[in-house]
């Protein structure tokens, strides 16, 4: 309780800061009796501000992490702590602790909320200069990558290229790209920034491709890499994936990739698609087995010629006449109802 009492004041021990260790079960504690109230009947021992006030459970919340033992990383002194007193949620309230509030639930939430609201370019600028040096960090946060792709986002292009320059620098771009959160920040980038901006992060990505078609979740960087790059890099991914249709065909990370591609970029690249899929006979049966079998299937009797279609279907050991299955085509009835038949 008297850790209670201190972060209801806003002032923190400084000893809590530089002794972190002495003071984690406390915080534990603290922690648990703000998240759980009022659910649990002695949480009500809590100072009766903190019952009283909802913003203030948050705020403090917000302040202690899920893993007190590394509180020493992310625990915020006094000052920080009695600068969220108000409840305006403006920029003024997290400029200065940008990069530490970004790593929790809580504040993170609070620093999107300045990002949005403020009416100021320069105190945005403010704000997102405090995420320099702390991009490859906050990409792999299940709390700072929302951070970062609000900033992508609502910043103009020309404001991002310290975070294309960050998630590029040190290890393997495939690395990130293939995180759970890191592969949200390279689609933002790729969808938002100016082509010339990614040229470079996209050659790399392309110069990885073997690392990416791996099953996980690098699919969703391809998958939007396939909707936003064009020239020689569209030419080239176009190329990286026909070449390995079989590998992609044997996993569904894999037919992810292919079925997008089936419906990404020009006609006469999904027709040549198409045709290497059909080559990939051994393989034909599992895709069209995947949960996108049937947009699959859809596509390339679309794009395949009638004797292709024919030889499809006869892979599949269908006994349906083509005239039959264009007739009855998805647009008229669901791909399920026939599929069943083949």
């Amino acid at each position: 309780s008297g850790a209670g009492t201190s972060f209801e004041r806003g002032t923190l021990p400084g000893e809590c800061v530089g002794n972190c260790n002495s003071m984690a079960y406390a915080l534990q504690a603290l922690r648990r009796r703000v998240q759980d109230y009022p659910d649990m009947s002695w949480t009500t021992y809590m100072p009766t501000r903190f019952q009283e006030d909802v913003e203030m459970r948050a705020r403090v919340l917000s302040r202690i992490p899920a893993d007190c033992g590394g509180v020493a990383s992310v625990i915020l002194p006094a000052e920080a702590l009695a600068s969220f007193s108000g409840d305006s949620g403006g920029a003024g309230d997290v400029i200065g602790w940008v990069s530490r509030l970004s790593q929790e639930a809580h504040g993170c939430r609070r620093v999107q909320q300045a990002l949005t609201e403020t009416q100021s370019d320069e105190e945005r600028r403010a704000l997102v200069e405090e995420l320099h040096g702390h991009i490859r960090k906050l990409s792999r946060c299940p709390h700072g990558n929302h951070v970062i792709q609000k900033c992508i986002v609502v910043m103009p292009p020309s404001s991002l290229q310290f975070i294309i320059a960050e998630i590029m620098d040190g290890v393997k771009l495939s690395s990130v790209a293939r995180h759970k959160y890191g592969c949200r920040i390279v689609q933002s980038l790729v969808e938002h920034c100016l082509p010339e901006q990614v040229h470079d992060l996209v050659s790399h990505l392309l110069d990885e491709f073997s690392e990416l078609i791996k099953p996980g979740f690098g699919r969703f960087v391809l998958e939007k890499l396939l909707r936003h790059v064009t020239g020689q890099q569209q030419i080239r991914l176009t190329e990286l994936i026909e070449q390995s249709v079989p590998d992609l065909a044997c996993h569904q990370s894999g037919c992810a990739i292919l079925g997008a591609a089936l419906e990404c970029g020009d006609l006469a690249d999904r027709c040549r698609l198409a045709e290497f899929i059909l080559e990939a006979s051994d393989q034909i049966a599992f895709l069209v087995d995947t949960k996108y079998g049937s947009s699959i299937l859809t596509n390339l009797l679309n794009l395949l010629d009638g004797p292709r279609c024919q030889r499809l279907l006869s892979l599949l050991g269908a006994n349906l006449k083509l005239e039959e299955v264009f007739q009855r085509g998805p647009s008229d009835e669901p791909y399920d109802d026939w599929c069943s038949e083949l």
